[in-house]
Formats: structure tokens, C-alpha cells, sequence
């Protein structure tokens, strides 16, 4: 068993930093997933892009794109804790909880202010019964990362620029039991342990799908949903960063390609993850076979997907991709407000999709340069394993 500490640990040395820009451009993969499945571009418009079918597939399955934000969260986070076992003996918990805390808090408590005090005076809520009934059945629970469990419990949020917060409060609450796993749990027990995790909420999910009606028990579920994160996990421990693999890159140029055909397969699959049990029980476990394997052959393989994914354009945007997920939602209900007022004009749908996300992008870069960074600075007292660029 490893010891943890909530001592400052002293930065490791620049040559030690871990960091895969493939996963950044992933990031804004799953951002955009989700955008598109919040009707930030209109099925019209996404149609005559990249096509009619194409355009309902993500219209309507976009927001698995969450699943693959939550798989990166595990393989990253567990990556780099076994980095740190391996150059350090042990796990400083306290140091990663800081960590989690300055990246996570600031943006999303911000969120928070916006969305139960500030936006619904703007729309004119304060005052009403609606909103009453929100603060008093969903602000606690949010201030306290809970907000999930109020959303699967008793009602969904009736904003959508605060139902976003639900996949974060997940993340939370994971981030409180992996570290332990880590730390606590002897290398040749975790793999078994995870595993047997992932069974328990594969089952969990069966029986939500089997005894409750309503799709916000396994959605919104915290353990209906952590065999999606601990893929990632899984991941990370099979890929140990001691262990050399020559022959991995070989094998998945061969298996990309039906890789890329099951996750088109998946995608396209109507009312993925709805109808009979089965399906509300399964379809997730679909998804993140697939979102895994994507991970994998970005990370290890050497074909065209890990060198796309690592555009530099793309990969900037990745870095962002926290403050995207978190104010799309505002700047989209923005625009349902000022759309009616708008005059025709040419390509009107066209430009106001690019508008839109424009707008996304230049808040959220402005966010992380002007706010987040100031508290993303003082994460280096606390980083064990350097995880960013020079």
C-alpha cells in the first residue's frame, strides 16, 4: 500500500512530461459531438454538409460524445498516476485532489453563478414558481457536485445551460474513489478489481433498465454510468507505462479499419441507448468499446488518425474543450433569444451556425487565458507529473 501525502511535492524535471496532443484533438471531437447534438448547427444545415443520414445520426446520438469525455478523464488521470508511482513510489493523493480542484472549481462554480442567479434574471425567471422550485430542488445538490443525482431523483433541470453540470458532478465523484484505487489496491489486484467494477455497473444499469421507466436513472446515475470512466482506467493499466508493445502500432494499422466501420455502425444506430433493456443496458457498453479502441489507435497506432488528431489547430481547441462544453449552452440559448428579432438574409442558418460557434470558441479561449490559467498556474506546486507542453 502506498502512502499519501498533501505535501507539495517538488515539479518533476521538463524532460519527464507525459502529454498526448492526440488526446486534445479527441477532446474537441467529443465537444463537438455534443454541440451538434444540441442543435448548435441545425440538422438543415448539418444535412447539405456532410450529408442527411450523417446529420441525424449525430443529431440524435451526438451526446455520447460525453462518453468519450468521461473514458478520456479515466485513461488520462490513471495514466499519469501510475507515471507518478513508477518515478516516485507513491500516490499524493492530496496533491491530485488539489489539482482536480483548480482545474475543475473555478469554471465550474462560475457556471453555477451564471446559471442559477445570473441568466435567469435576464430571462426574466426571478420571481416565478419555476424558479423557486429549481434553487430549492437542484441548487444544493450542484453546490456540492450532486447535481446528477438530483437531476435522476427527482426532475431534470429545466436549463440547459445548468444540465450540462451533470457529466462534471460525475467526474467528481469518480475523481473522490480512483485515486484510492491507485493507491490502495496492489498492482497485480487492480486489473481483476476494475473489471469486476465494470461488471457491477453493467448490472446496476440492467436493473435501473428493467425497474424504472425513465431514462434520467441511468443517464444521470453516477453507477449506471462508472463502467463507462473505468474503461479508460482499464485502458490506462493495460497499457502500463513500463511495459513495451513493438507490436501493437502493427497490429492496430490492420485493425483500424474495422474499428472505424463499428463506430460509424454505433452512431448510426437509432435511439441508441433507448427502447427495450437490452438496449438501455447495452448500447453504452457499445459505445465505449468503441471510444476506447478510438483512444487506443490514437495513442499507440501510427496511422492517420493520431497524426490528425494532433493538428495543432485542433489540438488548441482541445485544450479549450472544458470552457466549450461549459458556455456552448449559453451562447446557444443566446441565440434563441435574438433569432426571432433577426431579419431574413441570405444563408441566414449557414452564418448563424458559424456565429455561434465562433462565439463559443472565442469565449472559452478567453475564459482559459484571463481566468482559468491564473488558477491553472498554481497547479504546478502540486504536479507530480508534468502533463502540458512546454
Amino acid at each position: 500500500m502506498t502512502l499519501a501525502t498533501t505535501d507539495a511535492p517538488q515539479s518533476a524535471p521538463t524532460e519527464a512530461r507525459v502529454y498526448f496532443p492526440q488526446l486534445d484533438g479527441l477532446r474537441f471531437i467529443a465537444f463537438m459531438m455534443v454541440y451538434l447534438f444540441h442543435g448548435g448547427v441545425s440538422q438543415a444545415v448539418m444535412g447539405r454538409v456532410i450529408g442527411r443520414t450523417a446529420a441525424a445520426a449525430f443529431r440524435e446520438n451526438g451526446g455520447y460524445g460525453v462518453q468519450l469525455f468521461l473514458i478520456l478523464s479515466g485513461y488520462l488521470i490513471v495514466s499519469l498516476l501510475l507515471r507518478e508511482e513508477s518515478r516516485w513510489g507513491r500516490i499524493a493523493l492530496g496533491a491530485f485532489w488539489i489539482r482536480r480542484i483548480l482545474r475543475i472549481w473555478p469554471l465550474y462554480y462560475l457556471i453555477v453563478i451564471l446559471g442559477f442567479a445570473v441568466l435567469p434574471g435576464i430571462d426574466g425567471l426571478w420571481g416565478t414558481t419555476g424558479y423557486a422550485q429549481t434553487l430549492r430542488i437542484h441548487l444544493l445538490p450542484f453546490t456540492f457536485f450532486l447535481g446528477n443525482w438530483s437531476m435522476a431523483l427527482v426532475s431534470p433541470i429545466p436549463h440547459d445551460w445548468l444540465s450540462v453540470l451533470w457529466s462534471v458532478c460525475v467526474e467528481e465523484q469518480f475523481y473522490l474513489v480512483v485515486p484510492l484505487l491507485i493507491a490502495w489496491i496492489k498492482p497485480g489486484l487492480r486489473i481483476p478489481l476494475v473489471v469486476a467494477l465494470m461488471a457491477g455497473s453493467i448490472g446496476y444499469r440492467g436493473y435501473c433498465a428493467h425497474h424504472y421507466g425513465s431514462q434520467l436513472m441511468i443517464v444521470f446515475n453516477s453507477f449506471a454510468q462508472f463502467d463507462t470512466l473505468l474503461a479508460g482506467v482499464l485502458l490506462a493499466l493495460v497499457l502500463r507505462p513500463d511495459r513495451a508493445r513493438p507490436r501493437l502500432a502493427w497490429t492496430l494499422m490492420v485493425l483500424q479499419w474495422p474499428l472505424y466501420a463499428a463506430c460509424a455502425w454505433v452512431i448510426a444506430m437509432p435511439k441508441l441507448g433507448h427502447g427495450e433493456p437490452f438496449h438501455r443496458t447495452w448500447d453504452f457498453v457499445w459505445v465505449w468499446l468503441c471510444a476506447v479502441g478510438i483512444v487506443l489507435v490514437a495513442v499507440e497506432g501510427r496511422g492517420w488518425l493520431g497524426k490528425a488528431l494532433a493538428y495543432s489547430r485542433l489540438v488548441w481547441l482541445g485544450k479549450i474543450s472544458y470552457g466549450l462544453y461549459m458556455y456552448h449552452e449559453i451562447v446557444l440559448w443566446m441565440r434563441g433569444r435574438l433569432e426571432p428579432f433577426l431579419p431574413w438574409f441570405p444563408n441566414k442558418d449557414e452564418l448563424l451556425a458559424i456565429a455561434c460557434l465562433t462565439l463559443v470558441i472565442a469565449i472559452s479561449a478567453a475564459s482559459y487565458r484571463y481566468y482559468e490559467s491564473r488558477f491553472l498556474e498554481l497547479k504546478r506546486g502540486w504536479t507530480r507529473v508534468p502533463s502540458r507542453p512546454v
